[in-house]
């Protein structure tokens, strides 16, 4: 059976009324902050891959 992915925790240091309101969107959404954040940060991330064009190999600046 392969192994889970590693994990690592962080602290995110939130205004009130957003840590209110991501705490409110989780459970009517049935998931946990970590699955909301999770799909969010993953999708930023796609977002971002997507659209950066790294320099290639032998392209000169």
């Amino acid at each position: 059976m392969p192994q889970p992915p590693a994990t690592r925790r962080i602290t995110l240091h939130l205004p009130v009324d957003l840590a209110d309101w991501l705490q409110g969107f989780a459970e009517i959404s049935h998931r946990s902050v970590d699955e909301v954040i999770r799909a969010s940060i993953e999708a930023e991330k796609a977002r971002v891959e997507a659209n950066w064009d790294p320099p290639r190999s032998g392209d000169q600046g």
